[in-house]
């Protein structure tokens, strides 16, 4: 028997993040943009309990609360992105730390669904285009 192999576009792309770490992933998949939206808005409500924890602790408490925020944290975002991430992008920077008014891992996930959506946008109108290019070559007459 013969056996033949087909080669195809997958979608997927590696991308740099901040010379840091190599992340690959397709950015049309649906399944893993449904995991990155679940884990921000997680991520966002752990953030707004924590802030009230810490409004209520002792200064000497806060570290703790941080720390174990921290942790929490980068397990949801490198379990999401399904890659160890949170180490090689931030090493030991607190990933609620501020960088342009947001928590840098709110940074993080913001731009990978930045760049979902530019892709989003660029591959509807290649679709459309192949769509109908193989629709009028394989309609019947």
């Amino acid at each position: 028997m013969e056996k033949k192999s087909l080669s195809f576009a997958d979608g997927l792309v590696s991308y740099d993040l901040n010379g840091k770490f190599e992340l690959t992933f397709n950015p049309m998949d649906s399944t893993f943009g449904e995991r990155l939206f679940n884990t921000f808005c997680d991520l966002d409500k752990k953030q707004e309990e924590y802030k009230a924890e810490i409004e209520k602790a002792d200064k000497s408490a806060v570290f703790e609360i941080m720390r174990k925020l921290d942790a929490e944290m980068r397990d949801m975002i490198d379990s999401a992105l399904g890659a160890p991430v949170c180490e090689a992008v931030f090493g030991s920077m607190n990933v609620y730390a501020l960088a342009d008014g947001l928590p840098v891992w709110a940074n993080l996930l913001l731009a990978i669904m930045d760049e979902m959506d530019t892709s989003f946008a660029r591959e509807k109108k290649q679709s459309d285009i192949r769509i109908r290019k193989y629709s009028e070559k394989y309609r019947r007459k």
